[in-house]
Order: structure tokens, then sequence, then C-alpha cells
């Protein structure tokens, strides 16, 4: 039933933006981003369910939590770039939106760094027991 939601705010936003677009596009861009928003706080409602799934399997094997954090941290970045570079690249900013991808990698590799970390570490306990 959320899908349903999902897929009718996103037809409504776009038939209106389509449609005030050639009157009044001060408008269409105004309905444009308040139906982006409403999609993605629907997406977050429904990902919030998930984020505690993750962490009862962080519980369950003994995974440091600050590392099940951080990858739906990456998550969560990644989706919210995607989305922002489509939403940018609708208004005619390809340019824009391709700075805004490479940005979002950047700072998932910077985020991503403490898992390397821990990763490197583990590996590096395994050699000392050899």
């Amino acid at each position: 039933m959320e899908l349903a939601k999902i897929i009718g705010v996103a037809l409504v936003t776009a038939f209106a933006a389509v449609f005030l677009r050639g009157s009044k596009p001060e408008l269409a861009l105004a309905v444009t981003i308040a139906g982006a928003a409403l999609i993605l706080l629907f997406a977050v409602d429904l990902l919030s369910a998930s984020f505690q799934i993750f962490s009862d399997i962080a519980a369950k094997t003994g995974i440091d939590d600050s590392l099940v954090k951080i990858v739906v941290k990456i998550v969560a970045i990644g989706y919210l770039v995607e989305f922002s570079a489509g939403v940018v690249e609708d208004f005619g900013s390809k340019s824009v939106a391709d700075k805004l991808v490479f940005a979002g990698k950047a700072v998932i590799f910077t985020v991503s760094l403490p898992i390397f970390e821990s990763l490197l570490t583990l590996i590096g306990n395994f050699l000392e027991l050899l």
C-alpha cells in the first residue's frame, strides 16, 4: 500500500509540474520540490524499519554497532545523492547533477574509511596469529 501512495504522489507531481511549466514555471519548481520531498519522506519511513533489522543482525553476530551505522549511512548517502541529482537534472542542470554525484562519492569514501581501518586491523590480527 505504501508503494501505491509513493506512485500516486509521483504521478500527481509529474502531471502538475508539466501542466504548470508552460504557464507558471516558478510554481512547477515548487510543486516538483514539494512532491520530491513527500516521496523522500515516504521512502525514509519505509527504510527506518529496515534499520532495526541491521541493529539486530549486529547484536546477534557481534559486529561493532558503529560499523553497521556506517554501512547504513553509506546507503542513505547514496540514495539521497541519487535522488537529489535526479531532481537537479530534471531542472536542466545536468552538469550540477554530475558534480553532486561526484561529491556524494567523495563523502561515501570519507565515511567508509573506518570500515577500511577495521578491515586492516582484522587482517593484521589474523597475520599475528600465524
